[in-house]
């Protein structure tokens, strides 16, 4: 007993002081540093043994790395025959451990491992210790790890560890251990506990962890450089059971639950990236031996995430990852060897997910423009029965709240659910309020014009293996606008008549609703169904600029390369044509019932010389069973109506309801319009138009028809049409000849109404225009009221209505080219023509057209003459007529074209009365016609321009009547008379510097009666086929060679005019004497009674005579006046009275011995006889004699013809002719001889 308590008292005495010299020593020179034991105490009696302050030194010595206050070892006695260590207990308090990481990352505690691992290895593994420990205890456990890498300094406190058994001896191998762990990391405390038999064969254990609220931030240095993102804050809590068994199938399994909760992840510049509030996982089962992930729950809540897109189009998270990494997170590699097929896949099931209150904010500045910026809010996603690979369908649904950038405007929301399949998926989903702002960005790259608008839908989607069809039950867009962008100029609709008030600035179209319902389509069988689809009150401006482009060939945003014009249009046909899906099954697209309710379009046109400006407003359209790309569809109920305006005058409208096809198109229907604008539209046809349109309004009520064939369209039109309230007005153009304008265009020297009427009315219109068969168009009954023509004869002999319709340009002068000298007379009218049809040549035949009764009501013409100086104006009113019906082909059974009865009436100038009657075909080739005209008391000096042109005077008063007649045979022959009835005609004095003079007044002198009427006829022969006739040139001939010959045959025409011969001009006379003879004096009777019966006339009377041929004569004439002198002598001196003037010649008898006596008083030299006394002579010899005695004195024939010109003067007078109308002429004695006679010249002129 003695020795024992000696042994204990020594193992009491050396046992503590051998051991700590030998822990100190042993230690210090196996880990290289300098080891401290502070006390070792020791109970040899129990086996207990305490250890205080034993310390570990840095590797400079300066500090303690590690630090452990207290040890207890509780040993147990069956360790000797166990030969194995056997506790009772092992229990350590206050370790504290130090452990500093360097920047270079190693740690102050490298240099103990290296000696660890160059300690020499044994040449064979020894058997492992066999220990059989209990109660396990580690207590006050604190480490601060410095980690320079980072920055940071970790620590570990209170932490404590429980083992309650540890043996791996045979006899305790079945033992269930079941450890304690606990401690605070960074201020987060943890806990967890054990049971395990680790030294049994299976080695089974279970393991509970519990953590709460581990700040994750100090942790964040230790994420890989390399990722595109930080943590900024974040805990994590768990509460996790995992059990270990190794079994022929090796075990674990986890179960239990994860938290995240305040996670905030930004970007490497600093910005927010993702943050959340909590992040609940729960496993049910997750063995990752087995591939098997089973998740009872996830549960994320208050999400909020940046996501963001760079300027080159990625994510900017892509863009902070290595080029390598990138490239894997964007593009999945495919394994070069492909798995085995009996590798076994992971499976990953949740039973349920939900997101709740997670806000998504995309921000992309990869639009090419201004970044999208959309805010997802109220983010809720819920799913069930989610598995991977896809075995069941999973279900979903969710919610959210899209807002755009603008806070104005109220944010939208969206909601769906649904579930999928491997094979199959189906989705719900339900707009509301979604502003189309948040697309904008998108749509700005392929769209210029601004989109804005609210959408609401309810879509659904459903898809299984190769079918795929979508159902749209409702989907609406309100307050739809298109917006020219800022910094452009376009057409808006503010600037439009069809806006008001609530257009905003630089709108080009708005939309109060767009409307779709009922949408099926079916992906598979290529048919798309569209129950109703309905516009509300959209209103657009359409515009062509003065380029010749449409406005909305801008619209689309074109990339560099692209075609630009009409080369993009044809390269754009020639692929839609010819590309790779030309040959693709087309779709079929139906449409139920398409409705536009309350649109308006202002149209306007700038490519045209003037713009087409026009507004379409309440506009309405109802389509049914619309097929558009059915190759044969059937025809589809249309309704479209409208009302029309342009400028300021009152709307028309315009309603057309029938039915429709697409393919090929045709139409069908009634149609009705009212007061169409057609004005508007006159800059499309007014380049042909020498004349402004400036208001026209049409009107047709009726059955239309239109086909397209192969052969070409089809056109059927039958109802009323009507043209009214039609002003036509002249255009101002420059002076004929500049090279401004053509030669032939209409020249006025200021615009001015050309055409007017009130109302043109075609009632009964038919026509047919077929291919391959002649137009055919029948008029049942036409009326005109209230027109008004302007007819002008230019300058250049042409009437303006001519020039009306441009000649082709081929026609046309070239610029700079003289003008054509200017006619003397007029041209001809433009001769009626049967109606053009667009297609020529014999194919088709002329056109058959046949017009029934036209009236005319309420007609005016005024007339203007240019081509005289000074010009001449009239007025033709109160035009009233009909026309019967005609037709351009004749009646069956018969050639000749069927002939109209016309009847016209009206007034010139007011005062004359106009009628035209008879018969006439202005469609019949060659022109027939058979008419009668007559006018009354037309006022003549408003003619004064045509009389100064053509004769120099001026007419200073008269009235006209005429009665004209003008047949037409089918020949082409023209025989016309023209009856003129003038009254009290009378000419001015000579106008100086006219272009013609004639004795017009003369022949006014010659031509009227003694009440002033002039009654002339003038009949007109000729052929219309003969291309040198013209009407009014001869007219114009027969008149001025009426005039002229008052000039050169007065007497011929007066004697013409009233019966008689031509020898009325002059008056004959014996050689020598001036003596009128009982000829002569029958002669002069008849010139009496014309004097008398036109007393403006007076006359001059001429007496010529000539000494060549009148010599002897007159010695004669000498001669039987001495022996009339001697016959009065010898009468006195037997007291007998001789009547005054007697010429009568003597008798024989008396005429010898009156000779005798004048022989034997005559002083000259005679024969004489013997006795010197003169001789008796026979008569012939003493007339010889006498007369060459008889001397010829120079004024003898001036004498003689001054007797002639007495002779007829008092012959007239004496025929009751007053002498102051009677004049004597100077006397002509030097006539020409040739042809000449004894006479004296007849004189007429006015008085």
């Amino acid at each position: 007993m003695a020795s024992v308590l000696a042994l204990w008292l020594l193992a009491w005495l050396l046992v503590p002081w051998l051991l700590r010299a030998q822990l100190e020593q042993t230690l210090s020179q196996q880990l290289g540093r300098s080891v401290s034991v502070g006390q070792i105490s020791f109970s040899p009696w129990t086996l207990e043994m305490r250890l205080r302050d034993l310390g570990i030194a840095t590797a400079d010595g300066r500090s303690l790395q590690l630090h452990i206050e207290h040890l207890y070892i509780d040993a147990e006695l069956q360790s000797l025959w166990r030969v194995a260590p056997v506790a009772d207990a092992i229990e350590l308090d206050g370790v504290h451990l130090k452990v500093i990481r360097h920047g270079d990352g190693h740690h102050d505690f490298d240099d103990v491992l290296a000696r660890f691992d160059s300690a020499p290895s044994p040449d064979k593994p020894s058997d492992p210790l066999r220990y059989a420990l209990y109660n396990l205890a580690l207590r006050d456990v604190s480490v601060a790890f410095d980690d320079q890498t980072v920055g940071r300094v970790h620590t570990l406190q209170r932490g404590e560890l429980t083992l309650p058994f540890l043996s791996n001896l045979t006899a305790y191998r079945e033992v269930k251990v079941a450890p304690r762990v606990a401690f605070e990391l960074n201020g987060t405390a943890f806990e967890s506990d054990a049971l395990a038999t680790p030294f049994t064969d299976d080695r089974k254990a279970a393991v509970r962890l519990q953590m709460a609220g581990l700040d994750l931030s100090p942790f964040a240095g230790y994420l890989p450089k390399s990722l595109p993102a930080r943590l900024k804050s974040g805990n994590v809590a768990a509460d996790l059971r995992l059990e270990f068994e190794q079994a022929q199938e090796p075990l674990v399994k986890l179960q239990g639950t994860v938290a995240l909760s305040d996670v905030a992840v930004v970007d490497l510049r600093g910005r927010d990236l993702l943050a959340f509030k909590a992040l609940k996982v729960v496993l049910a089962d997750v063995q990752p031996l087995k591939k098997q992930v089973h998740l009872d729950a996830l549960e994320w809540a208050g999400l909020r995430a940046q996501v963001r897109r760079s300027a080159d189009g990625k994510l900017e998270i892509l863009a902070g990852l290595p080029v390598g990494e990138a490239a894997v997170v964007e593009k999945t590699k495919v394994p070069a060897t492909p798995a085995p097929l009996d590798a076994k896949r992971w499976t990953v099931t949740l039973r349920k997910a939900d997101l709740r209150s997670a806000s998504v904010d995309w921000m992309d500045a990869g639009t090419g423009g201004e970044p999208a910026l959309v805010s997802v809010r109220n983010l809720e996603l819920h799913g069930g029965g989610i598995a991977w690979p896809l075995q069941k369908p999973l279900r979903f649904k969710g919610s959210a709240q899209l807002q755009g950038e603008s806070a104005a405007v109220a944010p939208g929301s969206i909601s769906f659910s649904g579930e999928a399949g491997p094979n199959h998926a189906t989705v719900a989903a339900s707009v509301r309020r979604l502003s189309l702002d948040l697309a904008q960005p998108y749509l700005k790259q392929v769209l210029v014009p601004r989109v804005a608008g609210v959408l609401d839908a309810d879509v659904g989607v459903a898809w299984n293996g190769p079918a795929l069809v979508a159902k749209v039950a409702q989907l609406a867009v309100d307050q739809a606008v298109l917006q020219c962008p800022s910094g452009r100029s376009c057409p808006s609709l503010q600037d439009s008549a069809v806006s008001d008030a609530g257009a905003g600035q630089g709108w080009v179209a708005d939309l109060r609703r767009l409307e779709l319902n009922d949408a099926l389509l079916n992906a598979r069988q290529q048919t798309l169904q569209i129950g109703r689809v309905a516009l509300d009150q959209p209103r657009a401006v359409v515009q062509r600029g003065a380029d010749g482009r449409w406005m909305f060939e801008d619209w689309m945003v074109r990339k560099s390369g692209d075609a630009v014009g009409p080369a993009a249009s044809a390269s754009r046909a020639t692929s839609a044509a010819g590309g790779p899906q030309a040959d693709a099954a087309p779709w079929a697209v139906t449409v139920k019932e398409a409705v536009v309710e309350g649109g308006a379009l202002a149209f306007r046109d700038l490519a045209q010389p003037r713009p087409v400006s026009v507004n379409l407003s309440s506009l309405q359209i109802r389509v049914k069973d619309l097929q558009p790309l059915a190759a044969q569809g059937a025809a589809s109920p249309l309704l479209v109506s409208a009302r029309i305006s342009a400028g300021r005058y009152e709307p028309g409208r315009i309603e057309f309801q029938g039915k429709v096809a697409m393919a090929p198109w045709a139409a069908q229907g009634r149609l009705q319009a009212s007061r169409l604008p057609l004005q508007a539209f006159e800059p499309y046809f007014g380049e042909q138009l020498n004349a402004t349109v400036v208001r026209a309004e049409g009107s047709f009520t009726g059955d239309v028809r239109y086909q397209a064939t192969a052969a070409g369209p089809s056109t059927w039109v039958r109802g009323d049409l009507s043209l009214d309230e039609v002003r036509v007005r002249s255009k101002v153009l420059t002076a004929a000849g500049s090279d401004a304008a053509p030669a032939s265009a209409v020249r006025t020297r200021a615009s001015e109404d050309l055409l007017n009427w009130k109302a043109l009315v075609l009632r009964g219109l038919d026509l047919a225009n077929v291919p391959g068969q002649p137009l055919s168009v029948e008029i049942k009954e036409t009326s005109l009221s209230d027109f008004f023509a302007r007819i002008i004869v230019q300058e250049n002999g042409r009437l303006n209505l001519q020039d009306v319709l441009k000649a082709p340009s081929s026609q046309q002068a070239a610029p700079g080219a003289r003008p054509a000298p200017a006619q003397s007379e007029p041209s001809p009218a433009v001769q009626p023509t049967a109606l053009a049809s667009p297609e020529t040549g014999t194919a088709r035949g002329a056109p058959v057209v046949r017009v029934g009764p036209v009236t005319l009501a309420g007609g005016a013409v005024r007339f203007t003459d240019l081509f005289v100086k000074p010009s001449y104006s009239a007025n033709l009113t109160e035009l009233t007529g009909r026309l019967s019906a005609f037709s351009s082909e004749p009646p069956r059974g018969e050639t000749a074209a069927q002939m109209a009865d016309l009847e016209l009436r009206g007034r010139a100038e007011g005062t004359a009365s106009l009628e035209i009657e008879g018969q006439l075909n202005p469609l019949a080739k060659p022109l027939a016609l058979d008419i009668k005209g007559r006018m009354r008391d037309l006022e003549l000096p408003p003619l004064s321009p045509y009389s100064v042109k053509y004769a120099g005077h001026g007419i200073e008063r008269g009235k006209l009547s005429m009665d004209v007649t003008y047949r037409v045979l089918p020949n082409g022959q023209l025989t016309a008379s023209n009856k003129l009835v003038l009254h009290q005609l009378a000419f001015g004095e000579p106008v100086q510097g006219a272009p013609a003079s004639l004795p017009v007044r003369l022949a006014v002198a010659l031509l009227a009666d003694r009440n002033g009427v002039i009654d002339v006829d003038l009949p007109i022969s000729g052929s219309l086929n003969d291309p040198e006739f013209r009407l009014s040139s001869v007219i114009v001939r027969v008149i001025g060679n009426l005039v002229m010959k008052a000039v050169t045959a007065p007497f011929s025409l007066l004697a013409g005019a009233f019966g008689g011969s031509d020898e009325l001009s002059s008056v004959e006379f014996e050689a020598g004497s001036a003596v009128l003879s009982a000829r002569a004096q029958e002669g002069l009777d008849k010139v009496a009674q014309a004097l008398a019966d036109r007393p403006a006339l007076r006359m001059t009377v001429v007496g010529e005579a000539l000494l060549e041929t009148e010599r002897e004569a007159w010695k004669k004439a000498q001669l039987q006046a001495l022996v009339q002198a001697q016959k009065r002598r010898a009468a006195l001196r037997a007291g007998k009275s001789q009547p005054e003037g007697d010429t009568a010649p003597a008798a024989q008898g008396e005429y010898t011995a009156l000779l005798k006596e004048v022989y034997r008083r005559a002083d000259m030299d005679k024969p004489r006889n013997l006795v010197g006394l003169a001789k008796d002579l026979p008569d012939a010899e003493m007339e010889a004699l006498l007369l060459a005695q008889i001397p010829v004195p120079d004024g003898a024939m001036r004498e003689l013809a001054v007797a002639r010109s007495v002779a007829v003067r008092d012959y007239l007078a004496r025929r009751q002719v007053p002498l102051d109308r009677l004049f004597v002429g100077a006397a002509r004695t030097d006539p020409s001889p040739q042809g000449w006679t004894p006479r004296a010249e007849l004189a007429l002129a006015t008085r």
